[in-house]
């Protein structure tokens, strides 16, 4: 009916996202924290009953814990949301950084869902990097945005493998959190040249669009549970720019 070890990597990342103790749900399942670990290895085979009672816990739909890692769906419901290239254009303008995009990070992949290039940077909607490479994987087991205003003179970055790998000095990433805890990726920007981003402004604007993004991603994902097509999504009032 469905495949033991997805459903354990499912509920782990949805109590990851919960920052939920393995302790915490094998008291809300009268279990012991053994037990409950055996569940996330994929040592246990879980009744239907009990995977109700999990999502319940865990605050998600049913179908998260079940459902295989779809991508290009995801890919699809950011496509869905017209206002996602002019928040991409929005960031180009205010940060004066050459790349921006909406990348899904999940335990596995890092694939680009929306893109601006401006410097050439080569990837499209749909492209993937190896996840390991990425500063986006860290985000996505910390939960926290990483913003560097130039790579050479930052003390945790200037020797790290990734700038190097892809040529980008400046840096700035704000995770993506949908409106059920669960992490979905994060909103980037990168450029060869050094940029000022780490202030109140572009950070607060990265956090609100993410925002906006989280929203409109939950919007899409219900007209589709409505079994109604999604609309042109998104009219927002318009951006000052600076």
């Amino acid at each position: 009916m469905y495949d033991i070890d997805i459903v354990a990597t499912n509920i782990r990342n949805a109590r990851m996202a919960r920052n939920y103790s393995q302790d915490y749900l094998a008291y809300k399942l009268n279990i012991s924290q053994n037990a409950y670990s055996k569940v996330e290895l994929g040592y246990t085979k879980i009744t239907l009953e009990r995977l109700i009672v999990i999502a319940g816990v865990l605050q998600v739909p049913l179908n998260k814990l079940i459902g295989k890692e779809d991508i290009l769906a995801d890919v699809e419901r950011v496509n869905k949301i017209s206002i996602v290239p002019k928040l991409l254009e929005v960031i180009c303008r205010t940060t004066g950084m050459g790349f921006s995009a909406i990348a899904r990070v999940t335990e596995n992949k890092w694939v680009a869902c929306a893109v601006r290039d401006e410097i050439r940077f080569g990837l499209e909607p749909g492209g993937e990097l190896e996840l390991e490479t990425t500063i986006c994987d860290a985000i996505r087991k910390t939960g926290e945005g990483v913003i560097i205003d130039c790579v050479d003179d930052d003390e945790h970055y200037a020797h790290h493998p990734t700038p190097a790998k892809y040529g980008f000095q400046s840096y700035i990433s704000i995770p993506i959190i949908c409106r059920d805890g669960t992490f979905f990726g994060t909103l980037c920007a990168i450029d060869p040249k050094p940029a000022k981003v780490n202030n109140v402004q572009t950070i607060g604007l990265f956090k609100l669009f993410a925002e906006l993004i989280s929203f409109h991603l939950d919007m899409v994902e219900l007209q589709y549970s409505a079994g109604t097509t999604p609309s042109a999504l998104g009219n927002l009032p318009p951006i000052a720019l600076q």
